[in-house]
């Protein structure tokens, strides 16, 4: 096997879409990004060659300013795993983040992902911050706890002030959507609200839960994918109904909800919510680059 890793193409396309066709069962969001990836200045597409074909591929994108590698999308086509490619990218990968005087790389996954959590405790990652996800169909407006505060939309600015007078609220001061995460600074809150909407909630002046969401565009259709944050579970319902309202008068598909674990009690409550809908959690790994 005649190995070599060099920078992706868009005249990989084509295989590209051959080895997302097998992840997923066909729903891979990779051909929706690949070409935002290797038009992106801050994104370094690789590749695995074999035999003048592409058959794996990682991505490394740089944020809050080239301080933080995050790396997304490792595949490998079904014929070539077992070989040690998904491994070879990944050193590749850190190398690369060397170069480019990365402080720190990241990237999530799947908890019961066991071939990538390993391949991450080789590479010299470290798991920072575990998060419970859950997605269902057209689901049912829960209702809203009474004698909660009010949910109003609000700016990234707004919400990162709030978050700055009570930054436990954020476990790990980590701010996670759609499976990415960044620190949660002034420019991570920016960044995050170039595509997702935010909603607070006070009592007595202070931020007591906040929420995020965007649009998440599959093969299916639209899900609408957000965050929630709150200091109790009264404020993680009130977010919860709020976000399912938002989603329904959109005419999205689905929602997927990412929120904090020790929440799993309230939403095993819900009656059309069952645990083949949010038994999953994910997890944020991270590596410090010398």
């Amino acid at each position: 096997m005649r190995l070599k890793i060099r920078k992706v193409e868009i005249s990989d396309l084509e295989d590209i879409l051959e080895i997302s066709r097998h992840v997923w069962e066909g729903h891979d969001y990779l051909p929706k990004v690949i070409k935002k990836w290797l038009d992106d200045p801050n994104s370094y597409t690789y590749g695995a060659e074999v035999n003048g074909h592409l058959v794996g591929l990682d991505n490394l994108r740089l944020v809050e300013g080239g301080r933080i590698g995050w790396m997304e999308g490792l595949r490998v086509h079904p014929d070539y795993r077992g070989q040690g490619l998904a491994k070879k990218l990944t050193e590749y990968l850190v190398k690369e983040a060397q170069h480019l005087n990365v402080q720190k790389l990241r990237f999530t996954t799947a908890i019961d992902n066991l071939v990538s959590l390993k391949l991450a405790e080789k590479a010299g990652f470290e798991r920072l911050l575990k998060m419970g996800v859950f997605w269902h169909p057209d689901p049912n407006i829960i209702p809203s706890p009474k004698n909660y505060p009010s949910i109003k939309k609000a700016s990234s600015e707004e919400i990162y002030e709030l978050v700055t007078n009570h930054p436990q609220i954020i476990p790990q001061s980590v701010l996670v959507y759609d499976w990415k995460a960044l620190d949660s600074t002034h420019d991570g809150f920016k960044t995050v609200g170039e595509s997702n909407e935010f909603y607070a909630a006070l009592k007595k002046g202070r931020i007591d839960s906040f929420s995020l969401g965007g649009n998440r565009y599959e093969s299916e259709g639209s899900t609408w994918s957000f965050t929630i944050y709150a200091a109790k579970t009264d404020g993680f319902q009130s977010q919860l109904s709020h976000q399912i309202v938002l989603a329904q008068r959109c005419a999205h598909s689905a929602i997927m909800c990412t929120y904090e674990t020790r929440f799993e009690k309230a939403l095993n409550d819900i009656d059309w919510l069952s645990k083949e809908h949010w038994g999953l959690h994910m997890v944020l790994l991270e590596k410090p680059v010398f």
